[in-house]
């Protein structure tokens, strides 16, 4: 419990005193795009920026398949508000923060196609899944436009451990970076990084992972030794990266929450990205787009 948020949780800063510590980047020029099946309310986010400290951020809604963008009160709207609140934590300057709400009954398809068409935000962010839904040829082929166009699209691996069978859509897709959660302690709230492990709380809820049965290995994976992890050497392995999902203050429907889950992890790797595209930007460089391959080759370097 070493964060700045209530009871110890960590919020705001605390990710950016952890991971890129006396870092000039901040976002700056950069636009996130989230994707949503719910709404939230436009005072939770304010209230968390308040009280974080940090700069009010510009969040712009693109409401589709006929949703309303109000909360539904299911639970779906602490996702929401949680996603945008961890983006706006780890670049605290972004431009815009881009919404893609289509509600419970929203159609993958339309959000996904509608991020790619509108080639806005060079960093997207998915914490929603659909369970037994397989492989899906048309969301590939999305993703595959994302990534030639620059995007990255980030995409948490699940919160129910290994998984024993196929992995609920879009869990397994080699086309976009899979991100699974950790346990993070500081040194104190607004610390520094002191150490960091696999995030699980035990009875089957941790970090979700494992071996595709709808994906062959893909090539960027195929360096790896699989001796440790137990991983596969023939089929795709998720996740492919992993951040903080655990212990983390969140502000929804007038209400703290203290959650965990790679749904956190998720918005904070692509926030994570604005900045290195703010880098990239000024140095003249394209967008980072697909990240696995490089980071992959870092992991064994």
């Amino acid at each position: 419990d070493a964060g700045s948020g209530p009871g110890g949780a960590y919020m705001g800063n605390d990710f950016r005193a952890a991971y890129v510590p006396d870092s000039p980047l901040n976002g700056s020029g950069q636009v996130v795009g989230l994707l949503q099946f719910d709404g939230y309310t436009a005072s939770d986010i304010a209230y968390y920026a308040n009280k974080a400290g940090l700069p009010s951020v510009t969040l712009s809604n693109v409401l589709l398949d006929g949703f309303s963008g109000n909360p539904t009160g299911s639970g779906g709207e602490v996702e929401v508000s949680l996603d945008i609140e961890m983006a706006m934590s780890m670049a605290t300057n972004l431009s815009k923060v881009i919404v893609y709400e289509a509600g419970p009954s929203g159609n993958w398809h339309d959000i996904l196609n509608r991020m790619a068409t509108d080639n806005l935000a060079k960093q997207l962010s998915c914490s929603w899944y659909s369970p037994g839904m397989g492989s899906d040829a048309v969301a590939d082929q999305i993703w595959q436009q994302m990534a030639a166009q620059g995007q990255s699209f980030f995409n948490a691996s699940g919160d129910n451990d290994a998984y024993t069978g196929p992995i609920d859509f879009p869990g397994d897709t080699p086309y976009i970076t899979q991100v699974g959660g950790t346990t993070l302690t500081t040194s104190a709230p607004g610390g520094s990084w002191v150490s960091e492990k696999v995030w699980n709380w035990g009875g089957g809820i941790g970090s979700g992972g494992g071996v595709s049965t709808s994906y062959a290995i893909p090539n960027w994976q195929t360096n790896i030794s699989m001796t440790a992890n137990q991983g596969s050497t023939t089929r795709r392995n998720t996740p492919d990266v992993a951040l903080t999902a655990d212990n983390i203050y969140v502000r929804a429907d007038g209400h703290d929450y203290n959650v965990g889950g790679t749904s956190c992890a998720a918005p904070l790797w692509a926030a994570f990205a604005a900045l290195c595209n703010q880098q990239a930007a000024t140095s003249g460089q394209p967008p980072v787009g697909f990240i696995n391959p490089a980071v992959e080759a870092i992991g064994t370097g």
